[in-house]
């Protein structure tokens, strides 16, 4: 966009838009639609940004087109980049469409988070940049990641908020912040949130800015979720009902309530055994109620509320105990919560399947999916959760109370983001690079090698240190200063990690050439499976230290592994479409290229014969012409020679007449072979112009004329046209006396539309003789109309109308 003033004209929509988000949801909308027809009509701004991310949004939570909301979120992201405001702006907004973009790249928020308060800051506003930074914290609680690092961004920010003196973004971090304490278990000795009481009635009072009161909002979130997950379920319920009486004061409805029904399904449960019968039956209609909306909600955006609704569903069947169905829905809430990423919701569903067990006596299963909780909770750093869990179901818990050493402590958080980064990769090399350089990472190796298998045998196909990788295939019988084939054949042949922590000491392949050659000390051989099918081998070593590969570090490449297989198996996938489509294209090129050579060869043809049929349809016409002319000529003179003797001004006339007819067919035997030779390529223009300037220089008479472009001309709709201007010039002349004529040609956009008029002496009545009987013969030949007018001492008007030629 090059004008100034469009470019200002933008500059205030987007500010508009801001204010009108809040106030007037229709004038917000109609400021979008403005910038999209601005931008589509003039050209692109940064500012341009705001009106595709506020359409991808409606696409999101009113029309629920997640694909088109993601393409236009994204669209709104590359543009804004070259303004730091606009881009947090643009990428805060997206993060929020989270059906839209969970489905097609998990990985946009972890990977957004970091740099986009970062860019909102540069731009010097801080309200942005506050509210970046609370609603990327706030989705990544959401999203399971883990707790203490949105802790430590929260505590890193409040310089940035106390600059801004926003109360209400400032008590909004606070609330979060003691939400991740309480579940933690975990405080920094200087934390600035830590004297703030969120749960003080003057805490959510007057707050500038907060008309639908959100922050209230917030502190019910945090009492129902830690309520839950602590077993307060009184304290839960009426934060839930506070949620509710919000929602329900507020004139436009949630736009996400899968969060409030979700749990409200969970605590009504729970307390449900302590209710009287009426209450029950009130409980159950709310929970039948929040599953009818969790519902549609899982059908919409099945990769965040899927597990949710699975997860209600199996709560609301074990109280009509409804056991079978309750222990498969559990199951799969599990399962998906899981695949998903969801941490917290797979430690809850795995919790609720456990008291299931114990409820129903199945101390088996109960102990199965309690530790399956405490792992998940683990994971996303709640410990105060697991310590709560200690307490209650220690009895049913696996718990390792030995010290960690140095070497065994995990950083999860670079597993989780190591498994992250692993699943958007796509092209097999950089996948390759980046998984050897994660499992060198977290398993404490010095070198390492992946092996696949193919058609000809096992390969190695990347190898090295985290410094300096590798990337080629070589048969396994060639690679043996590369890898111990044996130990990769043993692995191989039994599917089964082959683990040795002082390997040139002692074990099973410690007179190995390869091993007592590097004098290795830790080795491990790992099987990378997808679905029970072999994917590749993962070996790594360290010469340096014994006991390297750990328990606890060798469930973090189990971890990883399982990422690590789907990724491949997607890589592979990809390659072998880019294969495909490559093969394709070469396909579809040398398909091309022979139909081409095809339709030229039978364009060829077809021109030929069309060349042939228009020559033969001419010498017909010259045939027509020349047979028509003779026999007239030949009965004129015939009568000129009887009446010779009898009468000799009349077979003067009549020898006249024939003569007329031989010079007539002859210029329309000339103008039929002229226009043979010039064919399709028949200027009709300078055809007309040259005959109105040899009828001016040989006859003396003046003609106006008008010639516009008519490109949809046939070879037939010229020769009709020329021929009806030199007919009609030639009877103005001899048989109207016209010394002046005025003559157009144009197209109305349907028509081609002829006229002459002169100045002759005209008639009543025009006879038609042989060259108008012809011309309108061809007129009507080609669809078209002929009228002449025509009035004693008034001239006459010659009209010809013919439609396009297609």
């Amino acid at each position: 966009m090059t004008d100034e003033r469009l470019r200002a004209a933008m500059s205030v929509l987007d500010y508009a838009s801001h204010a009108s988000f809040v106030l007037d949801k229709n004038g917000w909308f109609s400021s979008i639609l403005m910038m999209l027809e601005l931008t589509i009509t003039y050209g692109m701004t940064p500012e341009a940004s705001v009106g595709f991310v506020g359409y991808a949004m409606v696409l999101n939570f009113k029309l629920h087109r997640q694909e088109a909301a993601y393409r236009w979120g994204k669209l709104a992201c590359k543009v804004s980049k070259p303004n730091s405001r606009l881009h947090a702006l643009a990428v805060t907004s997206f993060s929020v469409c989270y059906d839209s973009w969970r489905r097609y790249e998990p990985d946009f928020l972890p990977i957004s988070a970091d740099y986009v308060s970062k860019s909102a800051l540069q731009s010097g506003d801080l309200w942005s940049a506050n509210q970046s930074m609370l609603v990327n914290c706030a989705l990544l609680f959401q999203f399971s990641h883990p707790l203490k690092d949105i802790y430590r961004r929260l505590l890193d920010y409040f310089p940035h908020l106390q600059r801004n003196n926003n109360i209400l973004h400032g008590k909004q971090a606070a609330v979060l912040a003691r939400m991740i304490l309480d579940l933690t278990g975990y405080q920094e000795a200087d934390d600035p949130y830590a004297e703030i009481d969120i749960q003080s009635k003057s805490f959510v009072e007057e707050v500038p800015g907060d008309d639908d009161h959100f922050l209230q909002e917030s502190v019910y979130i945090y009492q129902y979720v830690t309520g839950y997950f602590f077993g307060q379920y009184e304290k839960a319920y009426f934060a839930l009902e506070g949620c509710m009486r919000l929602a329900e004061s507020r004139s436009e409805p949630l736009l996400d309530s899968s969060s409030h029904d979700y749990y409200r399904v969970l605590v009504l449960k729970e307390r449900y055994a302590a209710r009287t019968k009426r209450e029950q039956a009130e409980d159950w209609l709310h929970i039948r109620r929040c599953l009818k909306r969790l519902k549609t909600m899982a059908r919409r955006s099945p990769e965040h509320c899927l597990h949710k609704y699975l997860l209600a569903k199996a709560e609301a069947a074990s109280l009509r105990h409804q056991d079978r169905q309750a222990e498969t829905l559990y199951e799969q809430a599990w399962d998906t919560a899981r695949a998903n990423g969801y941490f917290h919701d797979a430690g809850a569903a795995a919790e609720c399947y456990a008291k299931h067990g114990i409820a129903r006596g199945k101390t088996r299963l109960a102990k199965l999916y309690m530790n399956e909780a405490y792992e998940s909770y683990r994971k996303w750093g709640a410990l105060a959760k697991t310590a709560d869990m200690e307490t209650k179901y220690g009895h049913l818990l696996n718990l390792k109370r030995e010290t960690e050493t140095d070497m065994e402590r995990i950083d999860y958080l670079s597993v989780v983001m190591s498994a992250q980064a692993l699943s958007g990769e796509m092209e097999m090399d950089k996948l390759l690079r980046m998984l050897m350089r994660i499992m060198l990472q977290n398993a404490g190796a010095e070198y390492g090698a992946l092996i696949f298998e193919d058609d000809d045998g096992w390969k190695v196909e990347a190898y090295g240190t985290s410094e300096e990788l590798s990337i080629q295939s070589i048969p396994l019988e060639q690679a043996q200063h590369l890898v111990p084939a044996a130990i990769i054949s043993y692995t191989a042949r039994t599917n089964e990690e082959v683990v040795l922590h002082d390997a040139a000491a002692s074990g099973l392949f410690e007179r190995n050439d390869y091993i007592k050659h590097k004098e290795l000390k830790s080795v491990l051989c790992l099987p990378i499976m997808n679905q029970n099918k072999l994917i590749c081998l993962l070996y790594l070593e360290n010469n340096l230290s014994s006991g390297v590969f750990t328990e606890k570090r060798l469930d973090v490449l189990k971890l990883l592994s399982s990422q690590c297989a789907i990724s491949i198996a997607n890589a592979k996938l990809y390659s072998g479409i880019q294969f495909l489509k490559s093969s394709l294209e070469d396909q579809v090129a040398e398909r091309t290229s022979a139909l081409e050579k095809s339709m030229q060869a039978t364009s060829e043809a077809l021109a030929e014969t069309t060349v042939y049929a228009e020559r033969t349809r001419i010498a017909q016409e010259i045939h027509d012409i020349v047979g028509h002319t003779l026999t007239s000529t030949i009965l004129q003179i015939e009568a000129g020679r009887r009446l010779l003797h009898k009468d000799m001004d009349s077979a003067v006339v009549r020898l006249k007449e024939a003569q007329d007819l031989v010079r007539h067919s002859l210029s329309e035997i000339r103008n039929s072979v002229h226009m043979l030779k010039e064919d399709k390529y028949y200027d009709i223009e300078a055809s007309l112009r040259q005959l109105i300037q040899d009828t001016e220089r040989n006859a003396g008479v003046v003609v106006h004329a008008s010639i516009e472009p008519v490109p949809l001309m046939s070879f037939m709709h010229k020769k009709v046209i020329y021929h009806a201007l030199q007919e009609g010039l030639t009877n103005g002349i001899r048989h109207g006396n016209s010394n002046e004529f005025y003559f157009r040609l144009e197209d109305d956009g349907s028509q081609v539309q002829f006229s002459l008029a002169d100045n002759g002496r005209g008639a009543s009545r025009i006879a038609m003789g042989f060259g108008l009987n012809m011309m309108r013969d061809r007129v009507q030949q080609l669809r078209g109309t002929l009228q002449i007018d025509s009035e004693p001492n008034k001239g006459s008007l010659l009209r010809i109308q013919l439609p396009h030629y297609t």
